[in-house]
């Protein structure tokens, strides 16, 4: 029976939910996804200058460990660069000791040390959780639960496999990479594509 991952401590969310590319249409964009233990790792490698023997003890795994996350976020971040990709940053196995929210009214990105029920910028109760302590994390529950894998270039849907996340399945008609069917990140694009539409018409 294989050890089980241990969760890596991610310090801080990205205030960003993930970026597009210019000049193509959300409709026929494919995004990728970017864990946050992988955001985590450019931050304190790239960003703050840290070795990544520091970068390791921050995030409590092993150099290895960190060496591996790093490649797969570079990786990651490449293939959009160069196929004109979007990034999702979502989900991982990670650990973190505050609460995350992102506020649906001022669009702030929210950090408590306790559960709230408000913006603390804009006091609004449009508030959606990012970590959801001390139950599992997004991808955690999302691989266990019955549902369909969706492709968003050819709408594909095939029966999600539990345990195994749908971005790390195919498409069996063009390829491209599948993406959880009414996950945020799935309504997100939808919502992204019928504002176009409409800026269209």
């Amino acid at each position: 029976m294989p050890r089980p991952k241990r969760k890596r401590v991610v310090n801080h969310p990205p205030v960003m939910e993930g970026f597009k590319p210019f000049g193509i249409p959300i409709a026929d964009l494919e995004p990728v996804i970017l864990f946050f233990e992988e955001y985590e790792v450019i931050r304190l490698l790239d960003y703050l200058g840290m070795t990544q023997l520091e970068a390791a003890r921050e995030m409590a795994i092993s150099r290895p460990t960190l060496t591996r996350i790093y490649e797969k976020a570079r990786r990651t971040i490449a293939a959009a660069f160069v196929e004109g990709k979007a990034i999702f940053i979502a989900g991982g196995n990670y650990h973190t000791e505050e609460f995350w929210y992102r506020c649906e009214a001022c669009h702030k990105l929210v950090i408590s040390e306790k559960s709230i029920r408000c913006c603390t910028h804009c006091e609004s109760e449009e508030i959606r959780p990012l970590t959801d302590k001390p139950q599992k994390t997004d991808q955690e529950r999302c691989e266990n639960l019955p549902g369909f894998c969706i492709c968003l270039h050819c709408n594909t849907r095939i029966p999600h496999q539990s345990g195994i996340p749908c971005n790390e399945s195919v498409c069996e008609q063009c390829g491209k990479k599948l993406i959880r069917e009414n996950s945020y990140h799935h309504k997100l694009y939808l919502s992204k594509k019928e504002t176009q539409s409409s800026h269209h018409e």
